[in-house]
């Protein structure tokens, strides 16, 4: 039993020791938690010294970033006037195409029937066929007119003086 009470005593003055070592800890962590005076500014000449390295590492990260944005903008310019260009070619020689295949049109109306012209331009639009009347000799626009539908040929020659808008009212009252 003695023993017992021994190691009691022993364990007891330990806790006992143990409690008087960890009351004043806190008290030391409150005291080196509080900054000094002395502490105070060396952080604020740490915090002032780090903050110009940090702005200018960010002032070079976004001056490369910029860079990289102008690469690829310049690129894309490029990419796109190249593409502006063979655009450029391809609606020329559209527009040739086109103006040749007037002309022949122009050349196989004038050489064709009246009726036959006539049937073939009242099927066209009014604008395309007004445009094909006014590349034809009046001779022969003024025939194909004569073989075509009084309504067609009105609104061909409505076209063709420029009052090709024909009102909705006119249409019901024919």
């Amino acid at each position: 039993m003695r023993a017992a009470t021994t190691r009691s005593r022993i364990l007891s003055g330990l806790a006992g020791l143990a409690l008087v070592t960890l009351v004043p800890l806190p008290q030391a962590l409150a005291q080196d938690a509080a900054p000094t005076p002395d502490n105070a500014q060396e952080i604020d000449r740490y915090c002032t010294n780090i903050s110009d390295k940090a702005a200018d590492a960010r002032h070079a990260m976004q001056t490369r970033e910029l860079e990289q944005l102008r690469s690829d903008i310049d690129s894309r310019i490029e990419e796109l006037e190249d593409k502006r260009k063979e655009y450029e070619v391809w609606l020329k020689r559209r527009d040739d195409f086109a103006e040749k295949a007037k002309d022949s049109l122009v050349e196989i109306i004038s050489k064709m029937r009246p009726d036959a012209a006539a049937a073939q331009m009242a099927l066209m639009g009014d604008e395309a066929a007004a445009a094909l009347l006014l590349k034809l000799n009046p001779r022969v626009s003024s025939v194909i007119l004569n073989e075509m539908p009084a309504e067609k040929s009105s609104r061909l020659a409505r076209v063709v003086i420029g009052s090709g808008a024909i009102k909705t009212k006119e249409r019901t009252a024919q």
